[in-house]
């Protein structure tokens, strides 16, 4: 793809390529002129020639701007320096003795003066393009490159044809010599540039805004900024000639050339002003912006400061929460988190929800050890019973509501407690386990059960069991 037109670019490129073909109109009508011998002035040739700069300066005017606002305007007024000190110092070189010519204002005079005049004009349109080409639409290598070519051309063009005029008002004129292939050189170069720009494929967005941050970093008083002041200062070295000359002619040129001098250190002042002026915005505006720095990296100590705050808050909550981990693991379901606030406040929560629930799930095993304590010494109990021993409820079973129940539902909750000095042990699994009958202890509770043997003591039905001292005295009545 190539690269895209912008604005007016065709219809300038349109107006160049104009030009150049009423130049090569104007030279076939010339040159048709020498065949044949004649050499009017004016003619038809010059028709061609006439139009030739005003469509070359037309068109290069209406090429893309290079930038917007004060920059555009700044632009403006370098390219008036350039051309008041071009036109100043042409005055002195040829178009001063050239108006001062006897002879009557006729279009032969006009046409006298408009050919070096524009030829000034188009020079001043080259160093116009040399200023021009540092914007953002002329990084693009098909603008850049066509820029610079159509200003060699020009250039080649203007030096053939002011060197004629020298030599044509000069009297010395000789056709056909190394000066008039500047003139066909130039159209050439043109048409060249022309040619660049349409085919000449596009850059790409990365590559031009690689180019403006090169151009930004590398921001120097270059030789596109230089020109105008050259240009002054080589119009200094022509206006102290003039003014050190006792010729008439230069006497004659000199106030027109002190004219033209002051015109252009006037737009130097002018343009020194607006350079100071946007240098005082410009300091005022890193001022501010180094005020707008200052804040923001107190903002940053600021938000550095709390992130440190928060951070050793952090590092202290997370420590805290590895020794309760550490003690819960430990077997230490009493220690909880102590935070209160911060980020790990969830967190310390749902650690002490997990210690309640470890206590609750603890103190149930407990209690289900001395159940299962109290059972095994009731069994121990209950197999005494059945072998003739008197049947005392454990001391283990005091205080646990389900034996309660167990005993009341078993009629037998009024006995006495006492402590078992031996804990219950479970008989090896490779002994057999001899079922018991029933005694009459539970014929409350299974009338329809068998009887026990006859060795065993029937006991009361009614669940109500002999004590020490009854025995004794059963024994004395026998």
């Amino acid at each position: 793809a190539t690269e895209p037109w912008l604005k007016n670019e065709r219809l300038a490129w349109a107006l160049i390529g104009c030009g150049v073909i009423m130049w090569g109109f104007g030279e076939s009508f010339w040159r048709y002129y020498m065949s044949v011998g004649q050499s009017p002035f004016p003619s038809m040739a010059d028709i061609g020639y006439f139009s030739f700069p005003l469509l070359v300066f037309a068109g290069l005017l209406l090429q893309p701007p290079s930038g917007a606002g004060r920059k555009r305007f700044l632009l403006l007024m370098d390219s008036l320096i350039s051309m008041g000190s071009i036109l100043a110092i042409a005055w002195y070189l040829l178009l001063g003795s050239l108006a001062q010519a006897p002879g009557e204002a006729n279009i032969a005079k006009f046409l006298g003066l408009y050919y070096p005049i524009s030829d000034t004009a188009l020079l001043s349109c080259v160093m116009f393009l040399l200023l021009r080409g540092q914007g953002w639409a002329y990084q693009a290598t098909s603008r850049r490159i066509s820029l610079l070519v159509i200003g060699l051309g020009l250039s080649f063009f203007v030096f053939s044809d002011f060197l004629f005029n020298v030599q044509q008002n000069a009297g010395t004129y000789v056709e056909a010599t190394w000066i008039d292939l500047g003139w066909p050189l130039g159209m050439m170069t043109i048409g060249i540039a022309a040619c660049l720009r349409r085919y000449l494929p596009v850059t790409p967005k990365e590559v031009i805004e690689q180019r403006m941050r090169d151009q930004a970093e590398h921001v120097s008083f270059g030789l596109p900024q230089f020109i105008p002041y050259l240009l002054l200062s080589f119009l200094f070295f022509v206006l102290s000639l003039n003014v050190l000359s006792a010729d008439s002619n230069q006497l004659a040129i000199r106030p027109v050339l002190l004219v033209a001098t002051l015109g252009v250190v006037g737009l130097v002042v002018v343009r020194q002003v607006l350079t100071l002026r946007d240098n005082v915005q410009l300091t005022r505006q890193q001022a501010e912006a180094l005020e707008d720095l200052q804040v923001a990296n107190q903002r940053i100590e600021e938000q550095s400061r709390m992130m440190a705050i928060h951070n050793a808050e952090l590092e202290h909550g997370i420590e805290h929460l590895k020794d309760v981990q550490a003690n819960l693991a430990n077997g230490n379901v009493r220690a909880r988190a102590r935070l209160t606030s911060g980020a790990l406040l969830p967190l310390a929560a749902s650690l002490n929800l997990m210690a309640e629930r470890l206590i609750r799930l603890w103190q149930t095993s407990i209690h289900a050890q001395r159940l299962v304590t109290a059972l095994g010494d009731l069994s121990t109990a209950l197999d005494n019973h059945w072998k003739g021993d008197r049947l005392v409820i454990p001391d283990s079973c005091k205080e646990l509501i389900e034996i309660h129940r167990l005993l009341r539902s078993m009629h037998i909750d009024g006995l006495k407690y006492q402590p078992v000095a031996q804990p219950l042990t479970h008989a090896p699994p490779n002994q057999p386990v001899t079922p018991r009958p029933a005694t009459n202890l539970f014929a409350s509770q299974w009338g329809g059960l068998q009887q026990p043997p006859s060795n065993v003591p029937r006991r009361p039905a009614s669940g109500q069991l002999q004590t020490n001292q009854s025995k004794q005295d059963e024994m004395k009545r026998g």
